[in-house]
């Protein structure tokens, strides 16, 4: 892929990442939620639209670009390691229509 191409990906995950956390319909505390002293764990879950294997590593740009989309959102103060505790990576099934679709789960530790 071409690095113009990835770079609008990345920069539209993240657009997408701070609008779901600053949407005012969300009921947010006060940002940012997590920080050094009360820290989380991220889960990104991936349906796909086919049963053919995928190797869950392939996510780690993604959940990168979704997690500094939090980041400059305001979720947390720093995506470091005394904020976030540990990523992991699942397959969630089939998505059920012809499109990836992802869920980021985060819990307090």
């Amino acid at each position: 892929m071409h690095f113009h191409q990835k770079a609008k990906i990345i920069q539209e995950l993240k657009r997408i990442t701070f609008n779901q956390v600053r949407n005012p319909l969300n009921s947010l505390e006060k940002l940012p939620l997590f920080d050094s002293t009360r820290a989380c764990s991220v889960t990104l879950t991936v349906f796909t639209p086919t049963k053919r294997r995928s190797d869950p590593d392939n996510l780690q740009p993604t959940l990168k670009a979704i997690m500094d989309g939090f980041t400059e959102s305001g979720l947390w103060s720093d995506d470091n390691h005394e904020v976030v505790k540990f990523t992991k990576y699942q397959y969630g099934g089939l998505s059920g229509t012809k499109a990836y679709r992802l869920e980021v789960d985060i819990e307090e530790v």
